[in-house]
């Protein structure tokens, strides 16, 4: 039989490559150790496996794929084997990746709506913050009208326009950001075997909110700084 490096430690075993181990009343000698594998699901932690080749009975096979040949040869290869000690028997070949992907299929679902549904809601805060924008514009816009004819220059009244705005995304980003990150966090103790949340993600993530909001913002603040200060000065 082979071991696992989790059955050594259970079984307490100290040198258990030549020794005999008793399983279900058989004694069988351990002709290797191998390190713990996920075999049966990636939210558990990895059990005490034991590999028994029992040449009497058997419906599973385990193979290693050739990688020098392509993944239809080795299919062709396996079945003609198949074959050959069984021609009646009818060839299930299963592929490990495939196995795990219907394991993950849950979290890939939840990943393709989070990603529908946060694409909605950025259009969403975009749309928001643009009708935000051009309404405090209009509200300014003899205000931005004196100062131009005072000579302020444009990029000086977007910057006046956009500031205040700008604050508000930050403060949103340090209320969502944190939020963001426990929940993903929590979501992830779900699996045994998890990754962790980057510095850079984060980062990334504060810095393309802001470059959206940016553009957002930019577009409005500068139709609003181009603006003739005399059409809204001429009624004053």
């Amino acid at each position: 039989v082979l071991l696992s490096s989790s059955a050594v430690k259970v079984m307490n075993l100290q040198n258990p490559v030549g020794t005999k181990v008793n399983l279900n009343g058989s004694d069988l000698h351990v002709i290797g150790v191998f390190k713990d594998i996920i075999w049966d699901s990636p939210y558990q932690a990895e059990k005490p496996m034991v590999i028994n080749f029992n040449r009497k009975a058997g419906s599973r096979i385990n193979m290693r794929l050739n990688p020098a040949n392509s993944l239809s040869r080795n299919v062709e290869l396996i079945s003609a084997a198949a074959k050959k000690l069984n021609p009646a028997y009818p060839v299930d070949i299963r592929f490990v990746d495939h196995l795990y992907a219907q394991k993950l299929q849950s979290e890939k679902i939840l990943g393709i709506l989070a990603n529908l549904f946060g694409g909605i809601a950025i259009l969403i805060s975009c749309m928001g913050l643009y009708g935000l924008v051009a309404y405090s514009a209009e509200q300014r816009t003899k205000e931005f009208g004196v100062r131009r004819v005072l000579g302020a220059s444009v990029s000086s009244i977007m910057t006046l326009l956009s500031i205040s705005f700008l604050k508000m995304v930050f403060a949103a980003a340090c209320i969502g950001v944190p939020l963001a990150y426990y929940l993903m966090t929590k979501w992830l103790t779900n699996f045994e075997f998890r990754t962790s949340i980057p510095l850079q993600v984060i980062l990334i993530s504060i810095v393309g909110t802001a470059a959206i909001a940016f553009l957002t913002i930019s577009f409005q603040a500068y139709k609003a700084a181009k603006a003739n200060p005399v059409e809204a000065l001429k009624y004053e």
